[in-house]
């Protein structure tokens, strides 16, 4: 678990409609009991089993919805409609590897006008060393 999820299950333990499990600890009879009791026990399945509709009722209500409504396309999932270089966000990882590219571009670049500064600023002293030398 990761994020916020630990005090999640901290705070559903609390109300008294959850269980927590070690997950590296954990055995298949330690899940099975936890599940018994979150089914069970009248005061963890109580918020569980509170619905307006049976799970049966529910499920005809959504395919008659469905149908009336003509396959509900407002409810279809939209990535069915994106390119496939949306799909695969290809655009984004262009865009992200153009901006690497470019900033390496810049850096190499500034890198190689600091060589070339320091390199005419060297070769000035050796001349101006070499005249002063001479005189």
């Amino acid at each position: 678990m990761f994020a916020d999820q630990p005090d999640n299950m901290v705070h559903m333990e609390a109300k008294g409609v959850a269980r927590i499990l070690n997950y590296n600890t954990m055995r298949s009879q330690d899940l099975l009991d936890a599940l018994q009791t979150v089914i069970t026990q009248p005061s963890l399945s109580k918020i569980h089993h509170d619905r307006l509709l049976s799970p049966r009722d529910e499920a005809v209500f959504w395919i008659e919805f469905t149908m009336r409504n003509k396959e509900a396309r407002h409810l279809r999932v939209q990535a069915h409609s994106l390119t496939w270089y949306q799909y695969h966000s290809l655009d984004v990882v262009q865009l992200l590897l153009s901006a690497g590219l470019l900033l390496t571009l810049l850096m190499v670049k500034s890198c190689c006008l600091v060589v070339m500064c320091c390199g005419r600023t060297r070769s000035l002293k050796n001349m101006n060393s070499k005249k002063s030398k001479a005189q």
